[in-house]
């Protein structure tokens, strides 16, 4: 078969039922009850801002709400990143060193050229750098073609800024497009790079595998795998209108209960796993450190908990459950447009 080179987007079908009463057991290392990632996007500067080009500074993701589409350089926007960086990304790290925990940093990669002094020290860290393409913007409405280039980049920056030419290993861009993962898989393909998994998706508590996007360029069906993510945990409820946090307790609690609904399943038989997604220039903030600290020593104090990376999650569950084209998600025929008569 002729090889192709389709921009056309990629949607699976939708899937309602999942593993259902099916669920696997994922065989945690040690009998784990429940995986636990730590999952911290590191966009800082490479936010939307006419420094980089955009018409508009960014609006999301501030302590202070800015909701105008303001043409102009905006100081107060422009310190609230900032902060990620200069006081942020050092706490989490002293943070995550005094637990002896592993996480993954998911960097959009235009951050790491304009902060190499993190490019390098995260790359000297041991934790794991997975790509949120080049920029932290809405990838939604950009050109195939164009948001192609900005994986391309996103890639040869990665490598080239940290000198690691094995990464990425992973993807989450966040704010997508519907064609995205489909680009960065044919990005890795095209340079025979091994992409393990794409965090992409939010649709289960276990990973899934997809088939993989490349079979419509007529290449061999080797499977997508889907080690999902979740914004129930994740700190950028600090700074939503609607379904935020009051204060940082109410972070720590959503993490708690999360985690012990997960733990319980796991104790009877059905182990999961859970993301708590951060950014340094929220999650950053002393008093929500101070409670993430409390939410750390809280799962260290439990038994079989696999604090882990979404890399190590990936490894794991390809080891454990091989790609099967004949069970893969995404292949549930689609519903007919219209329902048949009732008879």
């Amino acid at each position: 078969m002729t090889a192709t080179r389709s921009y056309a987007e990629w949607i699976p079908e939708r899937e309602f039922i999942g593993y259902g009463y099916n669920t696997p057991d994922p065989k945690w290392p040690a009998g784990a009850k429940v995986a636990v990632v730590f999952a911290i996007n590191y966009n800082i500067g490479a936010e939307s801002s006419p420094v980089n080009g955009d018409k508009y500074v960014e609006t999301s993701l501030l302590e202070i709400g800015h909701t105008v589409n303001d043409p102009d350089r905006f100081e107060m926007v422009e310190g609230q990143y900032e902060y990620g960086g200069r006081n942020g990304v050092p706490r989490l790290l002293s943070l995550f060193k005094k637990y002896n925990i592993k996480t993954t940093w998911n960097i959009s990669t235009h951050a790491f050229t304009l902060a190499p002094y993190w490019a390098k020290k995260l790359a000297e860290s041991g934790h794991e750098l997975s790509c949120a393409s080049k920029r932290y913007i809405d990838y939604f409405e950009m050109d195939p073609k164009e948001e192609e280039t900005h994986i391309k980049e996103a890639i040869e920056t990665l490598q080239s800024t940290t000198g690691d030419k094995t990464i990425p290993k992973g993807w989450c861009i966040d704010r997508r497009s519907n064609t995205s993962q489909r680009l960065y898989t044919r990005a890795h393909n095209d340079i025979s790079l091994p992409l393990l998994y794409s965090s992409d998706s939010s649709a289960d508590d276990l990973p899934f595998w997809l088939p993989s996007p490349l079979k419509d360029d007529g290449l061999k069906d080797e499977g997508l795998l889907i080690v999902p993510f979740h914004h129930e945990c994740g700190d950028m409820r600090f700074n939503v209108t609607g379904g935020g946090f009051g204060g940082p307790m109410d972070f720590l609690t959503m993490m708690t209960e999360a985690f012990d609904v997960l733990y319980e399943e796991g104790e009877e038989g059905e182990p999961k796993m859970m993301t708590v997604t951060l950014h340094p220039h929220i999650i950053g903030r002393g008093s929500r450190c101070y409670y993430l600290e409390e939410f750390i020593k809280y799962i260290k104090s439990k038994p079989d908990v696999w604090i882990t990376t979404r890399e190590e999650v990936a490894t794991h569950w390809r080891n454990t459950y091989p790609y099967d084209p004949k069970t893969a998600f995404g292949q549930t025929p689609a519903p007919p447009a219209t329902p048949a008569p009732y008879k």
